[in-house]
C-alpha cells in the first residue's frame, strides 16, 4: 500500500479529511452523549505491524500498558511470544470525553522518520486519525515535528450506553473494519451478534467502513483464536558426527574451562557481593557487579525483567567516587546525594533500613512520572545505596514554599500553565501504579517533597520507601487524598498543614472546604486564598475546578473519592482548555472565554 505524505498537494489532503469526516458521520458515532458514562475502561483491538510492531514489548510500549495485561486479555500463551503481521491483539485503554468526542489519550514520544499520518496509518493501524491528532497538539507544526517531542494521539473508543449495560454489555471494543469482513465473521471473532453490532455503528452498509472504526459491544472479551507456537524441531543426532563438529566441540569446552578459571582467580582478589548480606533472596537479587561503569543484570526479578530497562549493581567504589565519599556539598536533601558516574549525573540514596520491598517494587515499576531506578549498590556496614535518575529541577516543595533564607536565583514561582502540567503528571504516575502494574501499588508517601521535577519540569513521583502492594483496593483512596493535598498546594502555594500562633494546626483540604461552601462570592474567597504569585494569569473557571477536584479527592468519606484515571481525565481536559485559552489563533475568530467549557470532576465518576 502507497501512503502519502503529509507535505502531498492541499487538494488530496483536503479530499482525504473530507472523506474522512462524512464516513465519520454515516457509519460509526463517538460523540459524547448523556446516555454514556462519561469515562470507562475498554479495549481496542490492534493488528501487529510489521517490522517494529511484532511482540508485546513494543506494543506494551506503543500504548503505555503492561505486557502481561495484553497476555491475559489477547489469549497468548507467553508475553514473550512472536506476533505475525495482522495478528490480533487486545489493547486495555481508559476511555474518557474530551472535545465533545470519546478518546484514549497516549502520549507517544517522537521517533525518526514519525509524522502524524505514519502513526496513524502504520504504528496505530488506523485507530486514531491523522488530521484529529493534529488538532490535539495545536502547538506542534505538524509538517516539522522534532524528534523526542512528546504528542497525544487520541485512539478511537466509546464507553457503553444504559441500554447497552441493560443489556448485559461489559464492553465496547474499538476494532478496524478489514477488507474481507462481514458481519457473520466479525461477531464469530470477536463474540458479539450480528444484530448487537448493527445497533451499535451507524452503517447500512458495512463495506464503506472499511478502514475505520466499528464498535462491537461484547459481554465478556472474546478468547481470540491465536496461532499455536511450537518448539522447533529437534534434528536427529547421527552416531558418527563429523570430525569437524568434535573438533569444534572440544575447543568450545577448552574455551569454556579457560573462563571458568579466570572467574575463580579472579573472585579470589574481588569482594563477591553475598545475597545473604544484603537481606535479598538469590532468587530476587542483583548479583552482577559494575566496576567503573554498569552492567546489565539479564533478571532482577522473576518475571520482571522482561518489561523494565535492566538496573545494574555498582561497585561500592564507584559510588563513594561518584559522591566524593557522600561530602555534605553533594547533598540535595535528606540521605540522598547527587553523583556522577561515567559523566551522567545520578541521584544516590543512601539507606540503612532493609530495602528488599522498596526494591522489589522498584523492579516493577517503569513509567515516564516515576522517578527511573537505575541500580544499587553496598557496603560492608550493611548501607545500601540506591541509584536513581537525577531530577534537575529538585522537588515541587522548594518551587511552591522556597526558604526565606533560600539564596539561590534558579527557584522561580510556578506558572498556571506548568501547575496544571505537573498536577496531570502526577496523577498519570499514581494511575500507572494503581492500574497497570503487577501487583498494583500504593504509594502511600504523595506529598510535594516526592515530586521531582526534570529539566523541563516534568513531574516524576519518587521515595518508595512506603509503598506497598495492593490488597485491598480501599487504600488506594489514601494515595487520592494526599493527591487532592498537592492540588491544594499547587492552588495556595501554600503548605499541607501549619501551625498558627497558638498551636492551632492550619489544613489546607479543611480551608477549601469552607471557601467553597457558600456560593456568594466564592470567586473573590478563592482568588484570596490562591498563591498571591499566579497573579491573573489563570481562568477563574478553570481555578474552580481544580479547587473542586481537590476538594472531591480530600473527602472525608474514602468511598466518595475518585479513582486516579478519573483524575487523570478531568485534568487531561483542563490542560487541553488552558492551552487553548492562550492560543486565540486556533479557536477560530471565537473569543477565548467561549471556547472554554469546565468539567466538573464529579461528572466523570
Amino acid at each position: 500500500m502507497t501512503f502519502l505524505p503529509l507535505h502531498h498537494t492541499p487538494q488530496i489532503l483536503c479530499l482525504l479529511l473530507i472523506i474522512s469526516h462524512i464516513a465519520a458521520q454515516t457509519g460509526t458515532d463517538s460523540t459524547c452523549s448523556s446516555n454514556s458514562t462519561s469515562s470507562c475502561k475498554t479495549y481496542v483491538v490492534y493488528r501487529a505491524q510489521s517490522p517494529d510492531f511484532l511482540n508485546l514489548g513494543s506494543i506494551s510500549d506503543l500504548f503505555e500498558v503492561s505486557r502481561l495485561s495484553l497476555k491475559k486479555a489477547s489469549n497468548l500463551s507467553s508475553e514473550d511470544v512472536q506476533l505475525i503481521p495482522n495478528q490480533l491483539v487486545l489493547v486495555p485503554v481508559s476511555c474518557g470525553c474530551s472535545r465533545s468526542n470519546f478518546s484514549a489519550n497516549i502520549t507517544y514520544q517522537i521517533k525518526p522518520g514519525d509524522s502524524y499520518h505514519v502513526l496513524s496509518i502504520q504504528s496505530f493501524a488506523n485507530l486514531t486519525n491523522w488530521h484529529t491528532a493534529i488538532d490535539f497538539n495545536p502547538t506542534l507544526n505538524p509538517n516539522s515535528l522534532k524528534i523526542g517531542v512528546e504528542v497525544v494521539i487520541p485512539i478511537f473508543c466509546k464507553c457503553l450506553t444504559k441500554s447497552q449495560l441493560d443489556k448485559g454489555h461489559k464492553f465496547l471494543l474499538t476494532y478496524i473494519w478489514q477488507p474481507d469482513d462481514n458481519m457473520a465473521l466479525v461477531s464469530s471473532m470477536l463474540n458479539s451478534s450480528v444484530d448487537d453490532i448493527a445497533a451499535a455503528n451507524n452503517y447500512k452498509n458495512f463495506s464503506v467502513a472499511v478502514g475505520f472504526p466499528v464498535f462491537i459491544p461484547v459481554k465478556q472479551l472474546p478468547a481470540l483464536r491465536q496461532p499455536s507456537y511450537s518448539p522447533p524441531p529437534v534434528t536427529k543426532k547421527s552416531s558418527h558426527p563429523p570430525i569437524v563438529a568434535v573438533t569444534l566441540m572440544g575447543a568450545l569446552i577448552f574455551v569454556s574451562v579457560c573462563l571458568l578459571i579466570l572467574i575463580s582467580l579472579r573472585s579470589h582478589r574481588r569482594k563477591t557481593l553475598d545475597p545473604e548480606d544484603t537481606g535479598l533472596d538469590t532468587d530476587d537479587s542483583i548479583v552482577t557487579k559494575a566496576n567503573s561503569g554498569p552492567k546489565a543484570v539479564d533478571k532482577l526479578l522473576p518475571g520482571v525483567s522482561g518489561y523494565l530497562g535492566k538496573a545494574v549493581m555498582y561497585e561500592k567504589e564507584v559510588i563513594m567516587e561518584a559522591t566524593m565519599n557522600f561530602d555534605e556539598h553533594c547533598s540535595i536533601g535528606g540521605s540522598t546525594y547527587r553523583g556522577t558516574v561515567q559523566g551522567n549525573v545520578v541521584a544516590v540514596k543512601k539507606a540503612k533500613h532493609d530495602i528488599t520491598n522498596e526494591l522489589r517494587l522498584l523492579q516493577k515499576v517503569n513509567h515516564a512520572n516515576l522517578v527511573k531506578f537505575m541500580g544499587i549498590s553496598t557496603d560492608t556496614d550493611k548501607y545500601y545505596f540506591l541509584v536513581y535518575e537525577f531530577a534537575e529541577n529538585g522537588s515541587l516543595d522548594k518551587w511552591l514554599t522556597p526558604k526565606v533564607s533560600c539564596s539561590s536565583s534558579s527557584i522561580n514561582f510556578l506558572t498556571w500553565d506548568q501547575r496544571l502540567s505537573i498536577a496531570l503528571d502526577v496523577a498519570s504516575g499514581l494511575q500507572y501504579l494503581h492500574e497497570h502494574t503487577q501487583p498494583r501499588i500504593v504509594h502511600m508517601d504523595i506529598r510535594t517533597s516526592n515530586i521531582l521535577l526534570d529539566s523541563k519540569l516534568k513531574a516524576k513521583i519518587a521515595n518508595f520507601s512506603r509503598a506497598k502492594p495492593l490488597t485491598d483496593s480501599s487504600i488506594l483512596k489514601a494515595d487520592v487524598f494526599a493527591f487532592g493535598v498537592v492540588l491544594l498546594e499547587l492552588l495556595s502555594g501554600k503548605r499541607a498543614t501549619e501551625a498558627k500562633k497558638g498551636g492551632d494546626m492550619v489544613m489546607l483540604w479543611k480551608e477549601i472546604r469552607v471557601i467553597l461552601e457558600v456560593e456568594e462570592r466564592i470567586e473573590e474567597r478563592l482568588r484570596r486564598w490562591m498563591d498571591p504569585n499566579l497573579k491573573n494569569s489563570f481562568s477563574i473557571d478553570s481555578a474552580m475546578s481544580l479547587a473542586t477536584m481537590a476538594k472531591v479527592c480530600t473527602g472525608e468519606k474514602s468511598s466518595s473519592r475518585p479513582n486516579m484515571a478519573e483524575m487523570v481525565y478531568n485534568l487531561s481536559v483542563l490542560n487541553q482548555q488552558s492551552s487553548e485559552a492562550l492560543d486565540t489563533s486556533w479557536i477560530g475568530g471565537l473569543e477565548a472565554q467561549e471556547s472554554i467549557q469546565i468539567i466538573s470532576p464529579l461528572a466523570a465518576r
